[in-house]
């Protein structure tokens, strides 16, 4: 059974493409632009994505409590 593709879009932050490896598979998709990837590496992405977000947030908390334990 094939994977189907899906639609995404990543923010051109830090270069032009995301590079990485799944299971020894390397993949490369361009950034700033919408381009078609499998689910599973989409799925990847956007949860890199989001937990980057969330990693950025609790930074922003630690240094509004002035770097104090929170």
């Amino acid at each position: 059974m094939e994977e189907k593709n899906v639609a995404i879009y990543l923010p051109p932050e830090g270069g032009k493409f995301v590079e990485g490896a799944i299971n020894g598979v390397n993949f490369r998709v361009r950034t700033g632009t919408v381009v078609e990837v499998p689910a599973h590496i989409a799925a990847v992405l956007i949860e890199s994505r989001r937990a980057t977000e969330i990693a950025e947030d609790a930074v922003g908390d630690f240094l509004r409590a002035g770097g104090k334990r929170l």
